[in-house]
């Protein structure tokens, strides 16, 4: 922004961990923007969210072909990335949209008697053929660090006169950082069906802006596609951030 002579933004918008790098632009560059929008995102992970991000990257690490972060094309850490996909598509949508979707259905193919434990179910087949389709799309180690950001990332540590790790109400923490962030307008939109980043975050993220005087909306949407649903669910979200943007 600064070497093409931008001064300032009109308006910064992050989805899911992009709302994470949008909070640390705007904490760490104060007056870089105007407005915000945050959508399904958080000011700081919660433990069920590290506690599946730890279970993706377990998955990775051990995985033989991962090799202390050594691999190359011959040797790639495939099902560690399989299973780390698959883990992270679970959490990305809902329960309700699981069972819409596929419900109990099994695809034609029989059990096969020498592996009685492999994929029957409609939505075993989903979930194997979109992990398929990102391996070798994604490099492990790049995974590995993007996950681990996520959950060292805290508004918390922004706030006035706070250290690391000093102890304290860190809710209020979160507040009080983000009320130093000097905006004119910001909107939270969240959904009722995020098992990931669930919707008291994005409310949290619109208090704490409200707190230092912005003019702060929080938005709730009625979603079934949880933490995805900002990307599938365009006749919800995308009338939300029109208006704002116009307004």
């Amino acid at each position: 922004m600064r070497a093409l002579g931008i001064e300032r933004l009109d308006t910064v918008i992050g989805n899911s961990m992009g709302g994470m790098s949008a909070l640390a632009l705007l904490l760490r560059h104060p007056g870089i923007a105007r407005r915000h929008v945050n959508i399904s995102g958080s000011a700081r992970s919660l433990p069920f969210s590290i506690a599946i991000r730890s279970l993706q990257r377990e998955a990775i690490r051990l995985d033989p072909n991962w090799n202390e972060g050594r691999y190359d094309e011959a040797r790639y850490p495939e099902n560690g990335m399989r299973m780390a996909r698959k883990l992270g598509v679970i959490t990305y949508r809902s329960a309700m949209e699981w069972d819409g979707r596929f419900g109990r259905v099994k695809f034609e193919a029989e059990c096969r008697e020498d592996d009685p434990f492999g994929p029957e179910f409609e939505v075993e087949r989903y979930l194997e053929g979109h992990a398929r389709r990102f391996v070798r799309q994604f490099d492990p180690n790049s995974y590995l660090y993007l996950s681990r950001s996520m959950d060292w990332f805290d508004a918390a540590d922004y706030a006035p006169g706070t250290a690391r790790g000093d102890g304290g109400d860190e809710d209020a923490k979160v507040i009080a950082a983000l009320s130093t962030v000097p905006l004119e307008q910001a909107l939270a939109i969240g959904v009722h069906t995020d098992i990931l980043f669930p919707l008291q975050q994005q409310e949290q993220i619109a208090e704490g802006f409200r707190k230092g005087g912005t003019d702060s909306r929080f938005l709730p949407l009625p979603s079934p596609q949880g933490h995805d649903a900002f990307l599938v669910d365009l006749a919800r979200f995308g009338p939300a951030v029109r208006e704002f943007l116009e307004h």
